[in-house]
């Protein structure tokens, strides 16, 4: 078996950001070697992201050092990390717009003749490169048009064609079908059979686990521990990331079914959300042709697919933002479509979206969170001048901050909140709003493995009080444990309707794998139509 002996050592790593006041790292440490997936976890806010933004020269470390071989490195840019042989894959890679695949991966690069850019060697050499490592990637199609996997992949590529011997992958299967996750996987192998050293930041930590070599864990920007994957499981490795003692440790890490859902209960509105014949043409975005839904009091209805199948077409016609091009939304008998935001909302609904879209990252705190209630502060006669009652909104903010769980400054930007602690935040304002409708993207993406089963909770105890949700999501597990029913979209409509009744006399791991197995043959072919009538007519 061939050795590599190449490595990277961060040692004591400091970072302090003045601007916000948080000491984000206090002498952390990590080491990466060649021929090694490497794993980062750690709660949310624990500073991973941190971390690896220094060693890829995106951040400057307050203290500490960054070592190659043992020979300190000092990084002014990501140019220089990458000179060096350190580049970061992110889960949205930012290409150029308008650039062919090839034109944006050999940017800074380009073989030149004389004074111009040789186009045709330089297309050559991304095609070779490509097809070395099995990518088939549509080298003169424009970044625009990419697939997020597509994307991972050119960005991948970029690196490899500077001869980086160190790669970072901050969370990239969260918004990945399970194909384009086990692809990924594949290429991790790859690239450690190469030679390469990977870094893996994650919050699925199963998988994880199964696939990496060592595990570095962070806790409060510091490094606790670092273990053989090997010597891990969910338990003990949960016990590390959250520092519980022996008798909080928690239950079994597989996925628990939720309780059966209550039936309606008498008296609310029968269908919260009625969605009829819709259809959305927006410049950009994929289409949604004829798609038809409904959703009553007490019920999750899970909406499975990939982004370019539309899921963010439908979601932002759902919540108001893109105007349908024939079809109508009703929400609590209240006709929304194509009426703006204000109304989804003024109808009783609320809206989360994926990542931090629900908030703004340059406005503090307490501007966020009082981003709707100040509609409602101003009150009599000052407010009738514009005024808003300030106490109004400090009540409103704390509330908010307390159910969050968080302990920020109100007077701190959002910029400062990890990604996790950004959803935690939105999703507490957001169900202070006394909904009956909650329309949530990728609700637990980001968030570490208590975070996430906290939020999974709440959900759960929103439908049993009698509200609606409606999840889109690429986390074809989250939609397994979370829903009644499932609706998978496939180029625009939907193509498969998946209901867990019938399977939850078998254990939590079957029932979850049997539904993402049916969610996957769903997305790749649309099934028998027999099949899909003859599950439907089964629940009447």
């Amino acid at each position: 078996m061939r050795e590599y002996t190449g490595m990277v050592e961060l040692r004591g790593i400091g970072k302090y950001f003045p601007v916000n006041g948080v000491h984000a790292l206090d002498n952390a440490g990590f080491e990466l070697r060649s021929g090694e997936i490497h794993a980062l976890l750690g709660e949310n806010g624990a500073g991973k992201s941190t971390l690896m933004h220094i060693m890829a020269g995106y951040v400057k470390p307050s203290r500490g050092g960054i070592y190659i071989n043992g020979k300190e490195q000092h990084f002014a840019a990501p140019a220089d990390a990458l000179a060096a042989g350190i580049g970061m894959v992110r889960q949205h890679p930012n290409l150029v717009p308008g650039f062919k695949v090839w034109e944006d991966c050999i940017l800074g690069s380009e073989p030149a003749s004389g004074p111009f850019i040789n186009r045709k060697k330089a297309r050559n050499q991304i095609r070779s490169l490509s097809e070395r490592w099995g990518f088939d990637l549509p080298i003169d199609r424009s970044t625009d048009s990419l697939t997020v996997s597509l994307r991972q992949k050119t960005a991948v590529l970029a690196l490899l064609l500077r001869n980086a011997a160190y790669l970072v992958f901050d969370e990239p299967t969260a918004v990945l079908t399970p194909g384009e996750t086990q692809g990924l996987f594949t290429l991790f192998s790859q690239l450690k059979a190469e030679g390469k050293g990977i870094v893996l930041i994650s919050h699925k930590l199963e998988e994880t686990l199964g696939l990496a070599d060592r595990v570095t864990i962070l806790r409060q920007g510091r490094t606790i521990a670092v273990r053989s994957a090997a010597s891990l499981d969910g338990k003990s490795l949960g016990n590390l990331m959250f520092d519980l003692e022996e008798e909080e440790k928690p239950g079994d890490p597989s996925p628990s079914i939720p309780p059966p859902y209550p039936e309606i209960r008498a008296g609310l509105n029968p269908k919260v959300l009625s969605v009829c014949n819709l259809s959305v043409e927006a410049p950009g975005r994929p289409f949604i042709r004829g798609v038809d839904l409904e959703i009553a009091p007490g019920r999750i209805l899970g909406i499975a697919g990939v982004r370019d199948s539309g899921l963010e077409t439908l979601e932002l016609a759902i919540a108001g933002f893109l105007r349908p091009t024939g079809g109508t939304i009703m929400v609590n008998g209240r006709d929304t479509t194509g009426r703006g935001p204000g109304a989804f909302r003024n109808a009783g609904a609320a809206y989360l979206g994926a990542g931090i879209s629900g908030g703004a990252p340059s406005l503090s705190i307490r501007d966020n969170i009082i981003l709707h209630a100040h509609r409602r502060s101003s009150r009599g006669f000052w407010g009738k001048l514009g005024f808003m009652d300030r106490a109004y909104l400090d009540t409103w903010m704390n509330m908010v901050l307390s159910n969050a769980h968080l302990s920020r400054s109100p007077g701190a930007k959002m910029a400062s909140f990890s990604g996790g602690m950004i959803q935690r935040l939105i999703l507490a304002r957001e169900s202070a709003e006394r909904a009956s409708l909650f329309v949530l993207a990728e609700p637990s993406r980001g968030l570490d493995q208590v975070s996430r089963a906290v939020l999974l909770e709440k959900l759960r105890a929103y439908a049993g009080s009698g509200k609606a949700l409606l999840i889109f999501s690429t986390d074809t597990e989250e939609l397994a444990i979370l829903s009644d029913e499932i609706r998978v979209l496939r180029s625009g409509t939907f193509s498969a309707r998946i209901f867990s009744g019938p399977l939850k006399n078998r254990n939590a791991p079957e029932l979850i794998r049997e539904i993402k197995n049916r969610i996957s043959r769903a997305m790749a072919d649309t099934p028998p139509r027999e099949t899909v009538e003859a599950e439907g007519a089964a629940h009447g």
